[in-house]
């Protein structure tokens, strides 16, 4: 059975092992441990873990006050789950907690970014009722585009 809390100090290890796995920067750990510290310290961030047998097993980020003049809208930064705990709805189960909170929290809508290239997230998300809004061209890194996806809560 599967348990959604805030993510707490404890946590820091896995969250920034998580990190390493998705991103393919030079220096993933420092990066990964710059991203783990920027998102405990700054409020506009809730970090949230799934359990799964009592472990980690996957963890996301929503932001609050993503893009300067929107109005109620926030984007999901991060989500990744575990390897070992894939294919079983986790990231489903995160999806919908982050989607209720924002609706508490009088969110109402949602963004994602992902790159064209991960053909998985693209598919997650368009499975999630997130429609394509836009393409970034070489936005994110150099000759890199980044799709934005949205949805309305």
């Amino acid at each position: 059975m599967s348990n959604i809390r805030n993510a707490s100090n404890d946590d820091r290890t896995k969250i920034i092992n998580l990190i390493i796995d998705m991103i393919g920067d030079k220096n993933p750990e420092k990066v990964a441990k710059q991203v783990v510290n920027d998102l405990f310290e700054n409020n506009k961030f809730k970090t949230l873990v799934i359990l799964e047998q009592n472990i980690v097993a996957g963890f996301s980020v929503l932001k609050r006050d993503s893009f300067e003049g929107a109005n109620r809208v926030a984007e999901i930064v991060w989500l990744a789950i575990d390897k070992k705990f894939r294919r079983i709805g986790l990231g489903n189960k995160l999806v919908d907690y982050i989607e209720e909170y924002a609706k508490r929290e009088d969110i109402r809508k949602l963004y994602v970014k992902t790159s064209p290239n991960n053909k998985s997230a693209v598919c997650f998300w368009i499975m999630m009722d997130y429609q394509f809004e836009a393409r970034m061209l070489d936005f994110s890194l150099n000759n890199l585009d980044d799709y934005y996806f949205g949805k309305k809560l």
